[in-house]
């Protein structure tokens, strides 16, 4: 037997002519016969309906089977239509709020990614956590898987700018952040170590927001495409954002540190890898003193605590780039095939910035917005400087190439895309 995502089915005479439908979300795994096709499932299908009518129950798990081998099949217009077929006998036969949909909806949505349908696959993610929500209500626990997968859903849309209203994926990814905080904080308790991953989430939207302000005439110019610019209530709503960005930001990963601290003998120097961060947040906001004396701090417990070497050269043995920074690779290799790149050597100054910028090669050549692109990047870059004996020092030549993927290239994210870590 294969297992499918949500229902069972059991093979019978003809493969598909015993059925049986389990009750939980929990128990839906044994399934089709190995190798189902579409057509399996249709015969299914037509079957029932000329047995029991249009809206039997027994219709449900067909339907999904359908509509994920039309998936496979990248046939994901059908799948579409066949998942919101599935969902609607789900709810006449088990009520609106059933959370057995749940399965058909998350593939619903895998498919208007796979389709590029981003407006309709934000309304369904939406759904998805409405659902949850009006079953469990506003404080369950169990909120805090939904609210990570939309949160990041929020997130991936903001940062690949894929739709219009960009500013409002920002704000909804950071008020869910703050959301699962409050849950984890109160089903169990201010120093539990789920709460990281939420804050570090609050951390890496309050960074967003204090660039938003500081690009606001790009980013309106982007917010408006489609007609969607923010209203004045929403221009109040992200200006308040924004002002709080700074602080927020620094309460987020001030929290994080005091959670790892509580928890130094399962996880050491995870503490003092936060306070790096923390001093990282405090450089991008151009607070040198707050950063060096951070930095200072975390370097010493490392020390003190005779962290492995490997930890303390990964934080200090080199410059680190910021999150201002496009991708980098560590080591200047030549890429593969034609993907264009810059490679640039600069120095590093005690003080996190780049000096005496250098392009040594790039493809191609005639691209010189990319060269400029580069440079324009650099000189606004911030870096946590290398350190030596605990003091920040210059680094010489540091060698990095740009990649820039082809433009063409279709951006999907994931409904469930991994959040970055804190800067």
């Amino acid at each position: 037997m294969t297992k499918t995502k949500g229902f069972t089915l059991a093979s019978g005479i003809a493969g598909f002519m015993a059925i049986t439908i389990l009750t939980s979300p929990a128990q839906a795994l044994d399934a089709v016969p190995e190798g189902a096709s579409a057509d399996r499932y249709l015969s299914a299908i037509e079957l029932i309906e000329s047995n029991e009518g249009a809206y039997s129950s027994n219709l449900t798990q067909n339907l999904f089977g359908l509509g994920t081998a039309q998936q496979e099949q990248g046939e994901h217009n059908e799948a579409i239509e066949t998942f919101k077929r599935a969902m609607h006998v789900s709810r006449i036969n088990d009520g609106l709020y059933n959370l057995d949909q749940v399965p058909i909806l998350e593939e619903l949505i895998e498919s208007y990614i796979a389709d590029e349908n981003w407006e309709d696959a934000n309304d369904r993610h939406q759904y998805l956590f409405w659902l949850h929500r009006r079953n469990f209500g506003e404080a369950d626990s169990r909120l805090l898987p939904v609210i990570e997968k939309l949160s990041s859903w929020h997130l991936s849309i903001y940062t690949l700018n894929l739709s219009a209203g960009l500013h409002q994926h920002l704000v909804n990814a950071h008020a869910l952040f703050k959301l699962a905080v409050k849950i984890i904080d109160t089903n169990y308790g201010q120093d539990d170590l789920r709460l990281v991953k939420s804050l570090q989430g609050l951390t890496v939207t309050n960074y967003f927001l204090r660039r938003y302000q500081a690009e606001t005439a790009q980013k309106l110019s982007e917010a408006t495409r489609g007609g969607k610019a923010p209203t004045a209530q929403e221009r109040a709503q992200l200006d308040q954002y924004t002002i709080n960005s700074y602080a927020s930001g620094k309460r987020a990963i001030t929290r994080i540190v005091n959670v790892l601290d509580k928890h130094q003998e399962s996880m050491p120097s995870a503490a003092a890898k936060a306070r790096v961060n923390l001093g990282d947040w405090y450089l991008l906001f151009n607070k040198w003193k707050s950063a060096q004396t951070t930095y200072q701090l975390a370097y010493d417990d490392l020390i003190q605590s005779e962290a492995d070497p490997a930890i303390v050269n990964a934080l200090f043995g080199r410059p680190v780039a910021l999150p201002d920074l496009p991708m980098l690779v560590a080591e200047a290799k030549k890429p593969e095939d034609d993907t264009p790149y810059v490679l640039v050597s600069f120095d590093v100054s005690p003080f996190g910035k780049a000096k005496n910028i250098s392009i040594l090669d790039s493809f191609p050549k005639e691209r010189t917005r990319l060269r400029a692109k580069v440079r324009k990047s650099l000189k606004l870059a911030k870096f946590r400087p290398r350190f030596e004996d605990g003091e920040p020092v210059l680094t010489e030549k540091v060698t990095h190439r740009y990649i820039f993927p082809d433009e063409k290239r279709a951006k999907k994210p994931s409904s469930e895309q991994e959040l970055a870590s804190t800067p």
